[in-house]
């Protein structure tokens, strides 16, 4: 039986440790000197520095809003069927300005669930996967497949509602697909935008 080995416990240097207090007094000290030195300037530096603090939260709040009101709206999609996430990206489309936009999903559509054609004219080819977990790169590989040689796709969309894997991003780069996921989903929906190449 292999004998477990002892944790070696780090040592303190108390050298160290007595050189970083000291540091700090020393750091402190200077600080306040200045502040008494220079009354003016450290007010207006404190000053800054609470108003860029109050910047910084303003900004993230915002953002913090922003997020919450996109997944207000995409959470809709988390209680449709497969058929149902199909109609409502087709209606997306629509909404977008895309022609022509025909829900084509089901078995034996290898891999076109909605087709149509972008406001510049461009053939566009969706397949839709609402899922909740991970995106894996094989379902991206399936439709890279074809999108393009079997529906002759100018642009190539994969929507889902889950979390694609860094794998599947990767695959869709190289073969020029662009993914769709739930964050930019729901940017098209609060936006109406679609997110073409």
């Amino acid at each position: 039986m292999a004998r477990r080995r002892r944790r070696r416990r780090k040592k303190i240097n108390p050298l160290a440790t007595l050189a970083a207090v000291a540091g700090g007094f020393l750091a402190l000290s200077v600080l306040v000197e200045a502040v008494r030195d220079h009354p003016v300037i450290a007010a207006a530096v404190g000053a800054a520095v609470v108003a860029a603090g109050g910047a910084w939260l303003c900004l993230r709040s915002a953002a913090d809003r922003r997020l919450a009101e996109h997944e207000r709206h995409i959470s809709v999609t988390d209680g449709m069927s497969g058929t149902e996430f199909e109609f409502f990206i087709a209606r997306l489309m629509r909404a977008g300005g895309c022609r022509g936009v025909r829900v084509s999903g089901g078995s034996g559509d290898m891999g076109a669930d909605v087709t149509g054609r972008t406001p510049d004219g461009r053939r566009i080819v969706v397949q839709c996967k609402r899922y909740s977990g991970p995106l894996g790169s094989p379902h991206v590989q399936r439709f890279a497949g074809t999108a393009r040689d079997i529906h002759h796709a100018d642009v190539a969309l994969l929507v889902t509602t889950g979390h694609p894997t860094r794998q599947a991003r990767d695959i869709a780069r190289r073969c020029r697909i662009t993914l769709v996921d739930r964050a930019a989903l729901a940017r098209w929906v609060t936006t109406n935008v679609p997110p073409l190449p």
